[in-house]
């Protein structure tokens, strides 16, 4: 499934005049208290944060859901020659709004404007309630500013649904045949962690002299490959059918 911007219906829109809230970056230092390091990444690289949209049950005709009551759609104003915000910035706001954030990026090229869409998966904390847990991050690449090419939202039946097909639009690996939405993110997990093995395998073999470490270093190479592959085909959704036997 290829990215897609989405347009949001006025009735979601925030602020008197239907263009949103700023926040001021203040607020949130005083909701969590940020480090210093942090504090320097929001004045170094944000010009602006607003709040957009709410997307819930009073806003939209949809049923609401125990997990996901409500979704906050923000809209972050880079300053100029910053070309990606640091993930710290989008993790500090996911600490200050207890709620799911879609983050809608804009950078400051007046000439030729872009966006970027930025969500994370949080789930409730089994231990506090009151709280929510940030597991994964996911974007979208960077795309030509086009109102015009934006489509209506996920036709869904509830406003978990919407959540779902939110963070669906950003993941770069498709869900399987028959596979949850829970069931999907862990095997995007495994790809992960697998990469990134993967990739330091490849700096060791970029080293290496000796031959026969180099030999051996390729054959774990090969074998971390394998995974990732099955990983991502139907291997993927067997292996998983195969480990709950057991």
């Amino acid at each position: 499934m290829s990215f897609q911007l989405f347009t949001f219906p006025s009735s979601c829109a925030l602020g008197s005049d239907k263009n949103g809230q700023k926040l001021p970056k203040e607020t949130i230092y005083q909701q969590v208290q940020p480090t210093t390091i942090v504090k320097q990444l929001f004045v170094k690289q944000i010009e602006q944060i607003v709040w957009r949209y709410k997307l819930s049950s009073d806003t939209l005709n949809l049923a609401a859901h125990e997990d996901v009551s409500e979704i906050q759609v923000f809209d972050i104003y880079l300053k100029q020659d910053v070309p990606e915000p640091d993930q710290q910035i989008f993790e500090t706001l996911d600490k200050a709004i207890p709620s799911p954030l879609l983050y809608r990026v804009f950078d400051s090229n007046n000439s030729r404007p872009k966006i970027k869409y930025v969500m994370a998966y949080k789930r409730s904390n089994k231990r506090d309630s009151e709280t929510m847990v940030v597991e994964q991050y996911f974007q979208s690449n960077w795309v030509a500013s086009t109102p015009d090419k934006a489509c209506s939202l996920p036709m869904v039946l509830d406003i978990k649904g919407l959540y779902t097909a939110l963070i669906r639009n950003l993941v770069t690996e498709p869900a399987l045949e028959n596979e949850s939405f829970q069931e999907q993110l862990s095997r995007i997990e495994q790809i992960r962690l697998l990469s990134a093995k993967l990739e330091k395998l490849h700096t060791r073999l970029r080293k290496e002299k000796q031959f026969n470490r180099k030999v051996e270093l390729n054959k774990q190479a090969n074998q971390l490959k394998t995974q990732v592959t099955a990983l991502r085909s139907h291997d993927a959704k067997l292996e998983q059918k195969n480990d709950s036997t057991y």
